[in-house]
């Protein structure tokens, strides 16, 4: 107990029965999001605001799954930051969520709208994400083919994710419209739970400026997803099926409404 007390109070702390250096408060805030969800706009506007910086957690980005890196945790823990990444939710995450005391933000969207985007932004700039591959084959598919190629492929992904999100506790989770909404609102709900206070005048500059820079940003894009081909909404809608504890969930019914 002696040698307890000695770690203790030397400034550890007890994490998995190993004692570990207690980290600093500064904030640090983990936007985990579903591709196509805003996510870009405010992880910017974050970093504009007085101390922030914008920091990548992850080794790579690409095709692997965007998992947080303890070195990279631990080369920014005395710094202020936002960080921004495509992650799904597991217990080796929340441990390093604790462990380097994160404040995790959620933001998803509609699945239907992520389906036409997703394609949109494929057709515009082929690339490699961690949701599923595709490669120029796909881009010789017709709009009908390759939405529901994607909607069987990639929203797995979102599924999983947002899943693993919802057994979370304690997660704030946001949804598209209601950021895009009241972008200023929602950024000072997540200063807050960051242990954070500004006042709405900085947060109105730094939305300011990142808008000024014209950051990816899909306002008004909302609903979108009607426009999915046939095919496509009835695999959206099978595979939803297959979560029968989600069949009242907010997101859930915003996308069979949106699919009609």
């Amino acid at each position: 107990m002696k040698k307890n007390n000695r770690f203790l109070n030397a400034g550890y702390v007890a994490i998995d029965g190993a004692f570990s250096r207690l980290l600093p408060t500064r904030p640090h805030i983990l936007i985990a999001c579903m591709p196509k969800s805003a996510s870009t706009f405010l992880a910017s506007a974050i970093s504009e605001l007085p101390g922030f910086r914008r920091y990548r957690l992850t080794p790579d980005w690409g095709a692997r799954e965007q998992e947080l890196c303890s070195i990279r945790l631990s080369r920014y823990n005395r710094r202020k930051y936002v960080s921004q990444h495509h992650l799904r939710n597991s217990e080796w995450t929340q441990h390093l969520i604790t462990q380097y005391n994160l404040t995790p933000i959620v933001l998803v969207r509609n699945l239907a709208d992520c389906a036409i985007s997703i394609r949109e932004h494929f057709q515009k700039e082929p690339g490699e994400g961690p949701t599923a591959y595709f490669d120029k084959s796909h881009l010789a598919m017709s709009n009908s083919e390759f939405e529901e190629a994607i909607v069987r492929l990639a929203i797995p992904w979102y599924i999983n994710f947002y899943a693993g999100w919802k057994a979370a506790e304690n997660i704030s989770i946001y949804d598209f419209d209601e950021y895009t909404a009241e972008p200023e609102k929602v950024m000072g709900e997540i200063l807050a739970k960051a242990t954070t206070h500004l006042p709405a005048s900085e947060i109105q500059q730094a939305l300011g400026r990142v808008r000024e820079q014209q950051t990816r940003f899909n306002v008004g894009a909302s609903g979108r997803g009607e426009l999915l081909s046939n095919p496509a909404k009835k695999a959206l809608l099978r595979m939803m099926d297959f979560y029968p504890s989600l069949q009242d969930d907010p997101l859930f019914v915003k996308t069979r409404n949106t699919l009609g």
